[in-house]
């Protein structure tokens, strides 16, 4: 049965969507592909009219989390007082409801140590969508360059990701959320400028 172009499109975008979250709340070697489809009710056999492969599926459901999370990110520094926006973006980062949304959240912290595991064609694509993440995140980090703020970026938001991995594996809420408010204190000190 054919669909028309539209049905298929929307089709595809529902499950890259479903795989996003799926892969960040269970791991990416969990959920596999009768598990994405099961997600959104169909089968697994309809999955090669929208994909090459698992892993074709897998860059797609991996840049929809990059993309995601930079429209949270540029969000929160958008909606921040004048002067505000990275620590705004730091203490969202290390939030209580982030380090409790994996499904929604961060895809670095989520699943840095599979995209490691990846074979060295995916995580160049995977490494592309965390490019354009990065460029999007510039106008809000420190440094008179480009060149300079990429190099905040490449500091501050793993640094963040690691604590988030962590703070995850603590086995209660106060410890987790000591743990956060010490990390947004070091964060905010290390790289907020006065005045931006």
């Amino acid at each position: 049965m054919r669909y028309p172009a539209d049905q298929k499109a929307e089709t595809r975008e529902k499950i890259i969507a479903e795989a996003s979250r799926l892969f960040r709340d269970r791991g990416a070697e969990a959920s596999g592909i009768g598990s994405v489809m099961k997600e959104i009710g169909l089968t697994k056999g309809g999955f090669y009219r929208h994909f090459d492969s698992r892993d074709h599926l897998y860059v797609e459901a991996i840049a929809k989390a990059f993309h995601d999370m930079g429209d949270n990110m540029v969000a929160v520094a958008k909606g921040a007082p004048k002067g505000h926006a990275l620590q705004a973006i730091i203490e969202r980062y290390l939030s209580m409801e982030h380090l409790q949304s994996a499904r929604t959240g961060c895809v670095l912290a989520a699943l840095a140590s599979d995209i490691a595991r990846q074979p060295a064609a995916v995580r160049r694509q995977v490494n592309r969508s965390r490019e354009a993440y990065r460029d999007r995140l510039l106008p809000y980090l420190p440094g008179a360059t480009d060149e300079e703020k990429a190099i905040s970026f490449s500091l501050l938001f793993p640094s963040m990701a690691g604590v988030l991995m962590t703070a995850r594996t603590l086995p209660d809420r106060q410890s987790q959320e000591r743990m956060l408010a010490h990390a947004r204190e070091f964060f905010v000190r290390s790289y907020v400028r006065p005045g931006g």
